[in-house]
């Protein structure tokens, strides 16, 4: 499985939200599977991966929103790097959770996540916080 780095952030406060039906149940499967296989290897990428197979912003493999400052490919390289993952690195899935718990603080996912539409519902700020409870 490929997730990209800002989604590693994003599976932690997910709500049943997303941009229509169909990208939700891939959601909700995706979290389904690594939530029962925490040994599940995950590569990580800055580009589309299998969240992004049903969301809108995917033309034709291609994230419409990647490249400019503030985008979703400079959220995933941002995110990586604070969690010590190298794009394209193969990790199990519970060693990224552990990285995301030492590594992860809610100031630098503000800085990082501030601009994102589903930021402001405090869902993710949420999740974090329930991880290192």
């Amino acid at each position: 499985m490929e997730i990209r780095g800002h989604h590693f952030l994003c599976i932690l406060g997910f709500r049943g939200l997303g941009y229509d039906e169909k990208f939700v149940k891939n959601m909700d499967e995706i979290i389904r599977k690594l939530n029962n296989e925490h040994d599940m290897l995950i590569k990580a990428v800055d580009s589309v991966d299998n969240i992004c197979s049903m969301c809108p912003n995917n033309v034709n493999g291609e994230c419409t929103e990647e490249e400019y400052p503030g985008s979703v490919k400079g959220k995933d390289r941002a995110i990586l790097k604070i969690l010590g993952i190298e794009v394209g690195e193969v990790v199990r899935y519970k060693d990224v959770v552990d990285k995301i718990k030492e590594n992860m603080t809610e100031e630098k996912m503000m800085n990082i996540c501030k601009d994102c539409e589903w930021f402001n519902l405090g869902y993710c700020l949420e999740g974090i916080r329930k991880l290192k409870g």
